[in-house]
């Protein structure tokens, strides 16, 4: 019942307050997107398509209000053409019911994501979805890696619903939110307002000593690619620091501390192993994913737009050459290569050029910070934002080349989130006296993409 009423609790103001602020509705169908309350409370409403109704809440009002999903941003062009492609690739789809069913779920997944570009016009609107986002995935991520401090080491060999169902998911979506809670722990102060405003160093608290926590439940997940992608995220945050030896030397000697006393879970470390080993010890799943890869390197030269969205366990049998060694209907285990086989080489390419684009946008905007005189509040942004938007990114990368998630939706909003923040940073990149202009001045600027400056070049106002 507590379960209900706390739910209860968000939903019912939330739609209220939704209703009258399209960016109070962004949040909230974000909450619901990534928390998943009907698969946390005891009682059954998905009847009542939650879902779909809050998605209507803010759609409708926003096009009503001539809030338009942003279509001018290169990324959102991305993610435009992506979307187009996995139209295109329907008609190879081997099995057309999964591919339609991929195809609705990633259209409403770009609408929302291009909302958000349009919706999130300030950096306290940004912090405030990054909050949402990672705070919902964090609540269950710290949770489990508390129970591991306490228990003193589990495995969880399950994950969550949604789009991080296995332990491998789990892990990978885990480390995505990682660098996020440190954004938002970092810029806390932007939370909240007003009479409200002392939380925010609770929430500061609280969302850096979720990190660790979830870096518990990484380990406890026993995931290999999760393993990776953590050091990936670690080590990319660390390298684009300002504070890199300090930060380095304190990881160091927390790392020292926790091997020692955290309650490493009984043979994680002969699992990572493996990792170096897996041929040796005859280890099948490692061993299958490159016959795996050379499948999808199959399928994409056979069509050359691919066999469709999420299609690769259902023509897998047509083109498997091992004689079914490895069993049917088998998951291609990486992120690129499914969207190599789902659409093909064209679909591969933009797929990296998204990734190279957001990559380079969010090293443009950290370049900002370096600006003399800038306010205290835009150059911790500025130097803090970019740089877990960046680490998120490469622990993706890295954990997602052993797991079939691309169109997980948590690496489509981090698109959208590079992409407000590219529309963002021109305007905060200033002297305090422009900085303190009228927040109008700044929304319009954020309202076209246009290239800046580089942050060598001499300081511009916003443009």
């Amino acid at each position: 019942m507590f379960r209900l009423l706390l739910v209860a609790s968000i939903l019912l103001p939330g739609i209220v307050l939704a209703l009258r602020d399209r960016f109070m509705a962004l949040l909230l169908y974000l909450w619901f997107a990534f928390f998943r309350p009907q698969d946390w409370i005891w009682f059954d409403i998905s009847s009542l398509r939650l879902s779909l109704v809050l998605g209507i809440v803010l759609i409708v009002p926003s096009l009503a209000t001539g809030i338009w999903p942003n279509l001018n941003h290169p990324l959102s062009i991305g993610m435009v053409i992506f979307l187009a492609l996995g139209l295109v690739s329907q008609v190879g789809a081997v099995d057309q019911v999964i591919g339609w069913y991929w195809v609705d779920f990633f259209a409403r997944l770009v609408v929302v994501c291009l909302l958000a570009v349009s919706l999130i016009t300030t950096p306290k609107r940004l912090i405030r979805v990054m909050a949402v986002v990672a705070g919902s995935l964090g609540f269950f991520a710290a949770k489990a890696g508390l129970l591991s401090a306490i228990v003193g080491g589990v495995r969880f060999a399950e994950g969550l619903t949604g789009a991080f169902t296995d332990n491998n998911g789990y892990a990978l979506g885990t480390v995505m939110i990682m660098p996020m809670l440190v954004a938002v722990g970092r810029n806390a102060d932007l939370l909240f307002d007003g009479y409200w405003s002392w939380l925010n160093a609770w929430a500061r608290r609280g969302f850096l000593l979720a990190v660790p926590l979830c870096g518990l439940t990484v380990i406890s997940t026993f995931s290999r690619g999760g393993f990776l992608a953590m050091v990936a995220a670690t080590a990319t945050y660390v390298a684009l620091d300002r504070r890199r030896v300090g930060l380095s030397l304190g990881l160091a000697v927390m790392l020292i501390i926790g091997v020692s006393v955290a309650p490493i879970p009984e043979g994680y470390l002969e699992r990572l192993e493996t990792i170096r080993t897996y041929q040796e010890v005859d280890e099948t799943s490692a061993i299958s994913r490159p016959y795996f890869w050379s499948v999808a390197v199959d399928m994409a030269e056979a069509n050359p737009f691919g066999v469709g969205l999420r299609n690769f366990e259902a023509a897998y049998d047509t083109y498997d050459r091992s004689d079914g060694l490895y069993g049917s209907r088998r998951a291609v285990h990486s992120s690129h290569f499914q969207v190599l086989a789902e659409l093909g080489f064209i679909g591969a390419f933009i797929w990296t050029v998204l990734f190279l684009l957001a990559f380079w946008l969010a090293v443009r905007a950290r370049k900002l910070a370096k600006r003399p005189g800038l306010a205290p509040e835009s150059e911790t942004f500025l130097s803090t934002v970019p740089n877990c938007l960046i680490a998120s990114m490469a622990g993706f990368l890295v954990g997602g080349s052993f797991l079939s998630a691309a169109l997980n939706d948590l690496t489509w909003v981090t698109f959208a989130l590079v992409a407000a923040l590219d529309r963002l940073a021109p305007s905060l990149a200033t002297g305090p006296s422009q900085a303190a202009a009228p927040t109008a001045a700044v929304l319009r600027s954020a309202r076209t993409w246009r290239p800046h400056a580089a942050a060598s070049g001499r300081a511009r106002g916003p443009h």
